[in-house]
């Protein structure tokens, strides 16, 4: 069960963390603001919905609803965390 249950959150997990790597490339540059954020966001998000779309033509795989929405949860999640640390250091730069 626990199994399960960590199998299940690597969706959650990974997508958080390629948003993060996204958005830390973009800070890193100094060319992070609103607009990049939300490309780093889409980004992920459209990456996410082709990965379930090739799971489809893969066998033993399918398209998952459900996976795609734990996909997304984790981008908001870690960009609420990103948020969060960045207003606490008064680091937000929009543009």
């Amino acid at each position: 069960m626990v199994i399960n249950f960590l199998w299940e959150a690597f969706h959650f997990i990974e997508f958080s963390i390629l948003y993060l790597l996204l958005a830390a490339a973009l800070i890193v540059n100094k060319r992070h603001n609103t607009l990049t954020d939300l490309a780093a966001m889409s980004a992920t998000i459209v990456y996410a919905f082709v990965d379930e779309i090739h799971q489809f033509y893969v066998p033993g795989r399918s398209f998952s609803q459900l996976d795609l929405v734990k996909d997304m949860a984790g981008v908001v999640a870690a960009w609420i965390l990103l948020e969060s640390i960045q207003s606490s250091r008064g680091q937000k730069n929009d543009h």
